[in-house]
Protein backbone atom coordinates (compact mmCIF):
# COMPACT_ATOMS: atom_id res chain seq x y z
CA UNK A 1 0.00 0.00 0.00
CA UNK A 2 1.37 3.65 -0.87
CA UNK A 3 0.75 6.44 1.25
CA UNK A 4 2.22 10.18 1.09
CA UNK A 5 5.74 9.58 -0.16
CA UNK A 6 8.10 11.22 -2.19
CA UNK A 7 7.36 9.82 -6.09
CA UNK A 8 8.33 12.09 -8.42
CA UNK A 9 8.03 11.17 -11.59
CA UNK A 10 5.86 8.46 -10.38
CA UNK A 11 3.04 8.22 -13.64
CA UNK A 12 5.31 8.47 -16.49
CA UNK A 13 8.11 6.52 -15.15
CA UNK A 14 9.31 3.19 -15.81
CA UNK A 15 6.45 1.33 -16.10
CA UNK A 16 6.85 -2.50 -15.65
CA UNK A 17 5.48 -5.00 -18.29
CA UNK A 18 2.79 -7.25 -17.41
CA UNK A 19 3.01 -10.25 -19.61
CA UNK A 20 0.50 -11.27 -22.68
CA UNK A 21 -2.04 -13.12 -21.90
CA UNK A 22 -4.89 -14.17 -23.94
CA UNK A 23 -8.93 -13.91 -22.84
CA UNK A 24 -9.23 -17.19 -24.69
CA UNK A 25 -13.07 -17.31 -26.54
CA UNK A 26 -14.15 -21.21 -25.73
CA UNK A 27 -16.17 -22.84 -28.31
CA UNK A 28 -18.44 -24.57 -26.12
CA UNK A 29 -19.79 -24.10 -22.62
CA UNK A 30 -19.95 -27.92 -22.47
CA UNK A 31 -16.96 -28.77 -20.43
CA UNK A 32 -17.56 -25.91 -17.61
CA UNK A 33 -20.06 -25.88 -15.02
CA UNK A 34 -22.40 -22.51 -15.15
CA UNK A 35 -21.07 -19.14 -13.47
CA UNK A 36 -22.55 -16.07 -12.58
CA UNK A 37 -20.06 -12.91 -11.91
CA UNK A 38 -21.76 -9.91 -10.46
CA UNK A 39 -19.82 -6.61 -11.44
CA UNK A 40 -20.83 -3.45 -9.18
CA UNK A 41 -19.41 -0.27 -10.24
CA UNK A 42 -20.30 3.44 -9.41
CA UNK A 43 -20.68 4.99 -13.22
CA UNK A 44 -23.66 7.54 -13.05
CA UNK A 45 -23.10 8.75 -16.42
CA UNK A 46 -24.59 6.45 -19.43
CA UNK A 47 -22.12 6.74 -22.21
CA UNK A 48 -19.64 4.53 -19.93
CA UNK A 49 -22.05 2.18 -18.55
CA UNK A 50 -22.69 1.58 -22.17
CA UNK A 51 -19.40 0.43 -22.57
CA UNK A 52 -18.91 -1.35 -19.35
CA UNK A 53 -22.21 -3.26 -20.49
CA UNK A 54 -20.48 -3.61 -24.17
CA UNK A 55 -17.10 -5.48 -22.48
CA UNK A 56 -19.57 -7.60 -20.23
CA UNK A 57 -21.88 -8.98 -22.97
CA UNK A 58 -18.45 -9.20 -25.25
CA UNK A 59 -17.22 -11.63 -22.17
CA UNK A 60 -20.59 -13.51 -22.31
CA UNK A 61 -20.08 -14.52 -25.44
CA UNK A 62 -16.80 -15.85 -25.55
CA UNK A 63 -17.60 -17.45 -22.02
CA UNK A 64 -20.75 -19.05 -23.02
CA UNK A 65 -20.87 -20.93 -19.58
CA UNK A 66 -20.33 -17.03 -17.78
CA UNK A 67 -23.43 -14.95 -17.10
CA UNK A 68 -22.37 -11.21 -16.10
CA UNK A 69 -24.91 -9.20 -14.24
CA UNK A 70 -23.52 -5.60 -13.50
CA UNK A 71 -25.31 -3.57 -11.05
CA UNK A 72 -25.05 0.35 -10.87
CA UNK A 73 -24.91 2.17 -7.87
CA UNK A 74 -24.88 5.82 -7.12
CA UNK A 75 -21.76 6.57 -5.22
CA UNK A 76 -23.47 7.53 -2.08
CA UNK A 77 -25.40 4.28 -1.94
CA UNK A 78 -22.62 2.51 -2.83
CA UNK A 79 -20.33 2.03 0.76
CA UNK A 80 -23.66 1.22 2.90
CA UNK A 81 -24.90 -1.58 0.09
CA UNK A 82 -21.33 -2.90 -0.11
CA UNK A 83 -21.41 -2.95 4.10
CA UNK A 84 -24.27 -4.92 3.93
CA UNK A 85 -22.83 -7.51 1.39
CA UNK A 86 -19.74 -7.72 3.73
CA UNK A 87 -21.07 -8.82 6.49
CA UNK A 88 -23.24 -11.76 4.69
CA UNK A 89 -20.00 -12.58 3.79
CA UNK A 90 -20.20 -12.32 0.38
CA UNK A 91 -18.87 -9.64 -1.56
CA UNK A 92 -19.32 -9.19 -5.61
CA UNK A 93 -17.20 -10.88 -7.78
CA UNK A 94 -15.69 -7.61 -9.15
CA UNK A 95 -16.71 -4.06 -7.29
CA UNK A 96 -15.15 -0.44 -7.29
CA UNK A 97 -12.28 0.63 -4.90
CA UNK A 98 -10.18 3.81 -4.66
CA UNK A 99 -7.32 0.94 -3.45
CA UNK A 100 -5.40 2.34 -0.48
CA UNK A 101 -6.66 1.55 3.28
CA UNK A 102 -9.59 0.87 3.24
CA UNK A 103 -9.12 -1.88 0.09
CA UNK A 104 -5.71 -2.97 2.59
CA UNK A 105 -8.70 -3.86 5.46
CA UNK A 106 -10.93 -5.29 3.17
CA UNK A 107 -7.84 -7.52 2.31
CA UNK A 108 -6.94 -7.87 5.69
CA UNK A 109 -10.21 -9.16 7.00
CA UNK A 110 -10.14 -11.51 3.75
CA UNK A 111 -13.09 -10.32 2.01
CA UNK A 112 -10.78 -10.38 -1.23
CA UNK A 113 -9.11 -12.61 -3.76
CA UNK A 114 -5.18 -12.53 -4.42
CA UNK A 115 -4.66 -12.32 -7.75
CA UNK A 116 -0.67 -11.12 -7.56
CA UNK A 117 -0.07 -14.25 -9.88
CA UNK A 118 -2.43 -13.05 -12.28
CA UNK A 119 -1.59 -9.44 -12.59
CA UNK A 120 2.19 -10.25 -12.43
CA UNK A 121 2.21 -13.28 -14.30
CA UNK A 122 1.43 -14.82 -18.18
CA UNK A 123 -1.84 -13.89 -17.91
CA UNK A 124 -2.42 -10.38 -17.83
CA UNK A 125 -1.78 -8.11 -21.04
CA UNK A 126 -2.01 -4.29 -19.57
CA UNK A 127 0.75 -2.56 -18.86
CA UNK A 128 0.61 -0.02 -15.78
CA UNK A 129 3.02 2.55 -13.22
CA UNK A 130 3.92 0.39 -10.63
CA UNK A 131 2.61 3.14 -7.68
CA UNK A 132 -0.95 2.62 -9.42
CA UNK A 133 -0.87 -0.88 -8.97
CA UNK A 134 0.83 -0.44 -5.45
CA UNK A 135 -2.47 1.78 -4.30
CA UNK A 136 -4.23 -1.85 -5.03
CA UNK A 137 -1.54 -4.14 -3.20
CA UNK A 138 -1.61 -4.83 0.37
CA UNK A 139 1.04 -7.21 2.18
CA UNK A 140 3.14 -8.01 -1.29
CA UNK A 141 -0.11 -9.55 -2.92
CA UNK A 142 -2.30 -7.45 -5.76
CA UNK A 143 -6.33 -7.64 -5.10
CA UNK A 144 -7.08 -5.46 -7.90
CA UNK A 145 -6.17 -3.28 -10.60
CA UNK A 146 -6.75 0.95 -11.24
CA UNK A 147 -8.13 2.11 -14.95
CA UNK A 148 -7.26 5.43 -13.69
CA UNK A 149 -4.98 7.70 -11.10
CA UNK A 150 -4.93 11.38 -11.28
CA UNK A 151 -4.71 14.14 -8.61
CA UNK A 152 -7.41 16.41 -6.78
CA UNK A 153 -7.02 20.11 -8.15
CA UNK A 154 -8.70 23.14 -9.07
CA UNK A 155 -10.51 22.78 -12.28
CA UNK A 156 -11.39 26.13 -13.66
CA UNK A 157 -13.48 28.22 -16.35
CA UNK A 158 -10.85 29.97 -18.32
CA UNK A 159 -13.29 32.16 -20.28
CA UNK A 160 -14.55 33.57 -17.02
CA UNK A 161 -11.43 34.18 -15.22
CA UNK A 162 -10.53 36.31 -18.31
CA UNK A 163 -14.11 38.33 -17.56
CA UNK A 164 -12.50 39.13 -13.94
CA UNK A 165 -9.09 40.03 -15.59
CA UNK A 166 -7.22 36.83 -14.77
CA UNK A 167 -5.39 34.73 -17.20
CA UNK A 168 -3.34 32.75 -15.39
CA UNK A 169 -4.47 31.08 -12.07
CA UNK A 170 -3.05 31.95 -8.58
CA UNK A 171 -0.26 29.86 -6.95
CA UNK A 172 -0.51 31.21 -3.65
CA UNK A 173 -3.77 31.07 -1.49
CA UNK A 174 -4.42 34.76 -0.92
CA UNK A 175 -4.01 35.86 -4.69
CA UNK A 176 -6.27 32.65 -5.44
CA UNK A 177 -9.12 34.61 -2.16
CA UNK A 178 -8.25 37.96 -4.65
CA UNK A 179 -8.94 36.34 -7.49
CA UNK A 180 -12.00 35.05 -6.00
CA UNK A 181 -13.11 38.51 -4.62
CA UNK A 182 -12.59 39.56 -8.60
CA UNK A 183 -15.20 37.43 -9.79
CA UNK A 184 -17.57 38.10 -7.06
CA UNK A 185 -17.57 41.27 -7.66
CA UNK A 186 -17.59 40.66 -11.94
CA UNK A 187 -21.13 39.29 -11.08
CA UNK A 188 -19.38 35.74 -10.94
CA UNK A 189 -20.37 32.89 -8.31
CA UNK A 190 -16.34 31.76 -7.62
CA UNK A 191 -16.50 28.50 -6.35
CA UNK A 192 -19.02 25.57 -7.04
CA UNK A 193 -19.07 23.13 -3.78
CA UNK A 194 -21.71 20.86 -2.89
CA UNK A 195 -21.49 20.21 0.78
CA UNK A 196 -24.42 17.60 0.87
CA UNK A 197 -22.02 15.07 -0.10
CA UNK A 198 -19.72 15.62 2.48
CA UNK A 199 -16.07 14.65 0.82
CA UNK A 200 -16.41 17.54 -1.29
CA UNK A 201 -15.25 19.60 1.57
CA UNK A 202 -12.42 17.04 2.68
CA UNK A 203 -10.38 18.09 0.11
CA UNK A 204 -10.12 21.42 0.72
CA UNK A 205 -9.23 19.93 4.62
CA UNK A 206 -6.69 18.00 3.27
CA UNK A 207 -5.32 20.13 0.97
CA UNK A 208 -4.62 22.99 3.56
CA UNK A 209 -3.60 20.19 5.80
CA UNK A 210 -0.66 19.41 3.23
CA UNK A 211 0.27 22.67 2.80
CA UNK A 212 0.88 23.12 6.38
CA UNK A 213 1.98 19.97 7.88
CA UNK A 214 3.71 18.94 4.57
CA UNK A 215 3.65 15.88 2.67
CA UNK A 216 4.18 13.29 5.39
CA UNK A 217 0.93 14.53 7.86
CA UNK A 218 -1.30 12.17 6.98
CA UNK A 219 1.06 8.86 6.93
CA UNK A 220 2.63 10.04 10.01
CA UNK A 221 -1.17 9.87 11.26
CA UNK A 222 -1.53 6.66 9.81
CA UNK A 223 1.96 5.36 11.46
CA UNK A 224 1.39 7.09 14.82
CA UNK A 225 4.36 9.79 14.44
CA UNK A 226 1.28 12.38 14.77
CA UNK A 227 -2.04 12.68 15.26
CA UNK A 228 -5.65 14.18 14.03
CA UNK A 229 -4.99 17.22 16.29
CA UNK A 230 -1.92 17.78 14.83
CA UNK A 231 -1.71 21.86 14.73
CA UNK A 232 -1.48 21.68 10.75
CA UNK A 233 -4.86 19.95 10.58
CA UNK A 234 -6.41 22.47 13.18
CA UNK A 235 -4.93 25.04 11.26
CA UNK A 236 -6.36 23.63 8.04
CA UNK A 237 -10.06 23.69 9.87
CA UNK A 238 -9.54 27.08 10.58
CA UNK A 239 -8.03 28.43 6.87
CA UNK A 240 -11.35 26.31 5.65
CA UNK A 241 -13.94 28.37 7.92
CA UNK A 242 -12.30 31.84 6.43
CA UNK A 243 -12.66 30.54 3.29
CA UNK A 244 -16.92 28.99 3.85
CA UNK A 245 -17.33 32.90 5.53
CA UNK A 246 -16.10 35.00 2.49
CA UNK A 247 -19.17 34.38 0.95
CA UNK A 248 -17.66 32.90 -2.28
CA UNK A 249 -19.76 29.52 -2.83
CA UNK A 250 -22.85 29.77 -4.48
CA UNK A 251 -25.54 30.11 -2.11
CA UNK A 252 -27.40 26.79 -1.96
CA UNK A 253 -24.08 25.11 -1.35
CA UNK A 254 -24.89 23.78 1.89
CA UNK A 255 -28.23 21.37 0.36
CA UNK A 256 -25.99 20.86 -3.27
CA UNK A 257 -24.77 17.42 -4.15
CA UNK A 258 -21.36 16.78 -5.90
CA UNK A 259 -24.00 16.33 -9.19
CA UNK A 260 -25.11 19.89 -8.61
CA UNK A 261 -21.48 21.25 -7.80
CA UNK A 262 -20.74 19.80 -11.22
CA UNK A 263 -23.43 20.98 -12.97
CA UNK A 264 -22.45 24.96 -11.96
CA UNK A 265 -19.28 24.03 -13.49
CA UNK A 266 -20.86 22.63 -16.46
CA UNK A 267 -23.23 25.23 -17.12
CA UNK A 268 -20.79 28.23 -16.12
CA UNK A 269 -22.45 29.37 -13.48
CA UNK A 270 -19.46 29.35 -11.47
CA UNK A 271 -16.27 29.39 -12.16
CA UNK A 272 -14.06 27.26 -9.99
CA UNK A 273 -14.07 23.65 -8.35
CA UNK A 274 -11.95 21.57 -6.34
CA UNK A 275 -12.70 18.36 -7.64
CA UNK A 276 -10.28 15.07 -9.32
CA UNK A 277 -9.73 13.86 -12.70
CA UNK A 278 -12.85 12.53 -13.30
CA UNK A 279 -14.72 16.64 -13.37
CA UNK A 280 -15.12 16.76 -16.94
CA UNK A 281 -17.22 13.74 -17.37
CA UNK A 282 -19.37 14.40 -14.60
CA UNK A 283 -19.43 18.40 -15.61
CA UNK A 284 -20.75 17.36 -19.14
CA UNK A 285 -23.11 14.71 -17.64
CA UNK A 286 -24.97 17.18 -15.19
CA UNK A 287 -24.98 20.15 -17.19
CA UNK A 288 -27.93 21.42 -19.43
CA UNK A 289 -25.30 22.61 -21.99
CA UNK A 290 -23.89 18.96 -22.40
CA UNK A 291 -20.25 19.36 -22.51
CA UNK A 292 -20.36 22.98 -24.54
CA UNK A 293 -18.22 24.40 -22.28
CA UNK A 294 -15.37 21.61 -21.73
CA UNK A 295 -12.86 23.72 -24.09
CA UNK A 296 -12.22 26.21 -21.29
CA UNK A 297 -11.86 23.89 -18.68
CA UNK A 298 -8.40 24.51 -17.38
CA UNK A 299 -6.80 22.70 -14.25
CA UNK A 300 -4.22 23.97 -12.05
CA UNK A 301 -2.80 22.62 -8.39
CA UNK A 302 -3.91 23.41 -5.03
CA UNK A 303 -2.07 26.66 -4.34
CA UNK A 304 0.58 26.90 -1.79
CA UNK A 305 0.02 28.54 1.75
CA UNK A 306 1.72 31.11 3.70
CA UNK A 307 4.39 29.73 6.07
CA UNK A 308 3.62 26.44 5.43
CA UNK A 309 5.78 23.17 4.90
CA UNK A 310 3.96 21.79 1.74
CA UNK A 311 3.81 23.04 -1.81
CA UNK A 312 1.83 22.98 -5.32
CA UNK A 313 4.10 19.89 -6.10
CA UNK A 314 3.45 17.73 -3.38
CA UNK A 315 -0.56 16.55 -4.28
CA UNK A 316 -3.33 14.39 -3.48
CA UNK A 317 -5.51 11.68 -5.50
CA UNK A 318 -5.99 8.74 -6.40
CA UNK A 319 -7.53 6.12 -8.85
CA UNK A 320 -10.20 4.06 -9.42
CA UNK A 321 -10.68 0.69 -10.13
CA UNK A 322 -11.82 -2.93 -9.14
CA UNK A 323 -11.24 -5.35 -6.65
CA UNK A 324 -11.98 -9.28 -6.49
CA UNK A 325 -14.23 -10.80 -3.83
CA UNK A 326 -12.81 -13.54 -2.35
CA UNK A 327 -15.48 -16.07 -3.50
CA UNK A 328 -15.16 -14.91 -7.46
CA UNK A 329 -14.16 -17.79 -9.50
CA UNK A 330 -11.32 -17.62 -12.26
CA UNK A 331 -13.65 -15.92 -14.61
CA UNK A 332 -13.97 -13.00 -12.92
CA UNK A 333 -10.24 -12.29 -12.59
CA UNK A 334 -10.36 -13.19 -16.36
CA UNK A 335 -13.42 -10.56 -16.64
CA UNK A 336 -10.98 -7.73 -15.35
CA UNK A 337 -8.22 -8.58 -17.10
CA UNK A 338 -10.31 -8.08 -20.32
CA UNK A 339 -11.87 -5.35 -19.10
CA UNK A 340 -8.37 -3.85 -18.81
CA UNK A 341 -6.65 -4.56 -22.07
CA UNK A 342 -6.07 -0.92 -23.93
CA UNK A 343 -8.09 -1.38 -26.94
CA UNK A 344 -11.02 -1.69 -24.13
CA UNK A 345 -10.08 1.29 -21.51
CA UNK A 346 -9.96 3.48 -24.84
CA UNK A 347 -13.18 2.63 -25.79
CA UNK A 348 -13.88 3.70 -22.16
CA UNK A 349 -11.86 6.68 -21.39
CA UNK A 350 -12.96 8.27 -25.16
CA UNK A 351 -16.32 8.88 -23.40
CA UNK A 352 -15.50 9.11 -19.77
CA UNK A 353 -12.34 12.02 -19.40
CA UNK A 354 -9.26 10.90 -17.24
CA UNK A 355 -6.50 9.80 -16.79
CA UNK A 356 -5.64 6.09 -17.74
CA UNK A 357 -2.96 4.18 -15.92
CA UNK A 358 -2.56 2.01 -19.16
CA UNK A 359 0.05 3.89 -21.18
CA UNK A 360 -1.30 2.66 -24.69
CA UNK A 361 -4.12 4.49 -23.79
CA UNK A 362 -4.66 8.10 -25.04
CA UNK A 363 -5.92 11.06 -24.21
CA UNK A 364 -6.32 14.10 -25.88
CA UNK A 365 -8.31 16.64 -24.11
CA UNK A 366 -5.64 19.64 -22.46
CA UNK A 367 -7.26 19.56 -19.53
CA UNK A 368 -6.23 16.47 -18.52
CA UNK A 369 -3.05 16.18 -20.19
CA UNK A 370 -2.18 19.19 -18.01
CA UNK A 371 -2.85 16.93 -15.04
CA UNK A 372 -0.89 14.12 -16.46
CA UNK A 373 2.00 16.66 -16.68
CA UNK A 374 1.54 18.16 -13.19
CA UNK A 375 1.76 14.05 -11.92
CA UNK A 376 4.87 13.97 -13.44
CA UNK A 377 6.33 16.75 -12.35
CA UNK A 378 5.17 16.27 -8.34
CA UNK A 379 7.18 15.77 -5.60
CA UNK A 380 5.10 13.15 -2.98
CA UNK A 381 1.57 11.96 -3.64
CA UNK A 382 -0.89 11.54 -0.49
CA UNK A 383 -3.43 9.26 -1.24
CA UNK A 384 -7.04 10.72 -0.41
CA UNK A 385 -7.06 10.66 3.52
CA UNK A 386 -10.53 9.43 3.18
CA UNK A 387 -9.22 6.03 1.83
CA UNK A 388 -6.20 5.92 4.29
CA UNK A 389 -7.96 4.57 6.93
CA UNK A 390 -10.61 2.28 8.34
CA UNK A 391 -14.21 2.99 6.67
CA UNK A 392 -15.48 4.17 10.36
CA UNK A 393 -13.02 6.87 10.19
CA UNK A 394 -12.91 7.42 6.47
CA UNK A 395 -16.96 8.60 6.61
CA UNK A 396 -16.05 9.97 10.03
CA UNK A 397 -13.54 12.04 8.03
CA UNK A 398 -16.01 13.41 5.24
CA UNK A 399 -18.27 14.60 7.80
CA UNK A 400 -16.47 16.13 10.39
CA UNK A 401 -14.64 18.32 7.64
CA UNK A 402 -18.20 19.58 6.25
CA UNK A 403 -19.35 19.92 10.23
CA UNK A 404 -16.18 22.26 10.64
CA UNK A 405 -16.06 24.41 7.16
CA UNK A 406 -19.57 25.52 7.76
CA UNK A 407 -18.96 26.30 11.87
CA UNK A 408 -20.93 23.56 13.29
CA UNK A 409 -17.73 22.17 15.25
CA UNK A 410 -14.39 24.31 16.27
CA UNK A 411 -11.70 22.98 14.05
CA UNK A 412 -9.94 22.12 17.91
CA UNK A 413 -13.43 19.73 18.55
CA UNK A 414 -13.50 18.40 15.27
CA UNK A 415 -9.84 17.15 15.05
CA UNK A 416 -10.42 15.81 18.60
CA UNK A 417 -13.55 13.93 17.44
CA UNK A 418 -11.50 12.11 14.41
CA UNK A 419 -8.56 11.09 17.17
CA UNK A 420 -10.31 9.95 19.73
CA UNK A 421 -12.35 7.81 17.06
CA UNK A 422 -9.03 6.78 15.42
CA UNK A 423 -7.03 5.71 18.96
CA UNK A 424 -10.12 3.78 19.64
CA UNK A 425 -10.28 1.86 16.49
CA UNK A 426 -6.26 1.10 16.61
CA UNK A 427 -7.42 0.17 20.14
CA UNK A 428 -10.14 -3.04 18.80
CA UNK A 429 -8.26 -3.86 15.88
CA UNK A 430 -6.83 -7.56 17.05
Amino acid sequence: MRRCSPLAGLFLAGTFALALSACAPRSSAENHSPKTIRWWHINSDLPSQKVIDEIAKEFEASHPWVTVKVVVLDNMEYKPKLKLELAAKDPPDIFHSWGGGNMAELAKQGYLRDISSWVQGDRWKSRISPVALGLYSYDGKVFGFPQDLGMVGFWYNSELLSKAGFSDFPTDWEGFLQMCASLKNAGIAPVSLGLADRWTAMYYWAYFALRLGGRGIFDDILDGRRSFEDPSLIGAGRLMQDFYGRALLQRTAIGDDFMAQSRYMGDGKCAVQLMGQWALALQAQAAEQKGKLERYMRFAPFPSVKGGKGGPRDVMGGGNGFVIGKNAPDEAVELLEYWTRAENLQRYFDVFPAVPTVDAVKIANPALLQVKTFLKDMSSYCLYPDQMFPQEINDLIDGTSARIMIGELSPERGCAIIDEAWKKAQTASP
